[in-house]
């Protein structure tokens, strides 16, 4: 995200979406034997967590903007 962009809750939704995406297809190539269920699971497990924890996901989204950033 560019400097001066607003952290919104749509950003925060995305991110943990791609986040959950990156480890249900692992979790999907490993566990389940099939990546398109780890990448659903992935996904709704990425919504939630940034609907019910949108502080922590606040503080990810943060550091992984730092890091890509500097």
């Amino acid at each position: 995200m560019s400097e001066g962009s607003d952290n919104t809750a749509g950003e925060r939704v995305v991110f943990a979406m791609l986040v959950g995406v990156t480890f249900g297809a692992a979790l999907g190539t490993t566990v389940l034997q099939n990546i398109t269920q780890g990448i659903v699971a992935g996904v709704v497990v990425g919504t939630l967590a940034a609907l019910v924890f949108p502080a922590w996901t606040d503080r990810f989204f943060e550091t992984v903007t730092d890091k890509l950033e500097g």
